[in-house]
C-alpha cells in the first residue's frame, strides 16, 4: 500500500504516459485506491492529460498576466481564527521572472494550548504550469484510507477542488484547495479530529471570490 501511494504521488509522468488515448472507458468517481488501484492510476492519467491541454490554453491566455502583489494577497488571510490568535505578522513575497510571476502570503496561528495552524495562499496567475502539476490528481475522485492516514479529493464549490488529508496517529490535518485554476490555499495544523475545522476556515476566507477572479 505504501509503495502504491508513493507511485501515485511521486511519479506523475508514469501516469501521464499510461493514459493511452481517448478511447479508454471513463472510470467512475470516488475510486478507492485500496480496492481499485489500477482504476485510480487510469483515472489520474486521464485527468493529467486533460490538465495538460487546459494548461496549454491557459498559459497562452495568461502569458502577459501578473500575479497580484503579496500585500493584496495578505488581505484574504484571517486576522484570527476561532480559538486561535495570530502569531507574529503575516509574511509574503512576489516574484516576476520573464513571462512567469507568482506571489505568496502566509500566516501562523496559535491557541492557549500551544496548538498551531498554518495558512498559506499562493497566486499562480502567470505560472500555470506550476499550478497544474500541483493539482493534477485532485479531480480523480479517489481516496486513501489506512491505519495511519485518511485522504481524499474534495470539491467545495464551483472552481474549488482540492485534497484533504488526516494523519490518524499524529492528529495532524491538511487541506489544500485550488481556486479558479489560479490560487492555491493550504491549511494545516496539529491536534485536529479531522479536516472539518479547516474547511470552515477556508469558507470564511472569501474563496468564492478568489475562485472567480480574472
Amino acid at each position: 500500500m505504501k509503495n502504491l501511494k508513493t507511485l501515485l504521488l511521486t511519479f506523475p509522468i508514469i501516469l501521464f504516459t499510461a493514459c493511452g488515448g481517448n478511447d479508454e472507458p471513463k472510470e467512475e468517481d470516488n475510486i478507492d485506491i485500496e480496492k481499485n488501484p489500477l482504476g485510480a492510476l487510469v483515472k489520474m492519467s486521464e485527468n493529467m492529460k486533460e490538465n495538460a491541454e487546459k494548461m496549454e490554453k491557459n498559459m497562452e491566455e495568461r502569458k502577459n498576466a501578473k500575479a497580484i502583489h503579496y500585500e493584496e494577497l495578505m488581505k484574504y488571510l484571517p486576522g484570527s481564527i476561532e480559538g486561535y490568535s495570530l502569531k507574529g505578522d503575516p509574511k509574503g513575497a512576489s516574484m516576476d521572472m520573464s513571462e512567469m510571476s507568482y506571489s505568496s502570503a502566509e500566516a501562523k496561528y496559535i491557541n492557549d494550548g500551544g496548538d498551531k495552524i498554518n495558512i498559506s495562499l499562493l497566486d499562480y496567475n502567470a505560472a500555470y504550469s506550476m499550478y497544474s502539476m500541483a493539482t493534477a490528481m485532485w479531480a480523480s475522485g479517489f481516496k486513501i484510507d489506512t491505519s495511519e492516514e485518511y485522504a481524499q479529493s474534495i470539491n467545495l464549490g464551483d472552481n474549488i477542488n482540492g485534497w484533504e488529508s488526516y494523519k490518524k496517529k499524529r492528529n495532524r490535518a491538511s487541506l489544500i484547495l485550488g481556486l479558479g485554476d489560479r490560487f492555491l490555499l493550504t491549511i494545516e495544523g496539529n491536534n485536529q479530529e479531522n479536516c472539518d475545522f479547516f474547511k470552515e476556515i477556508a469558507k470564511s476566507m472569501d474563496i468564492d471570490e478568489l475562485a472567480n477572479m480574472d
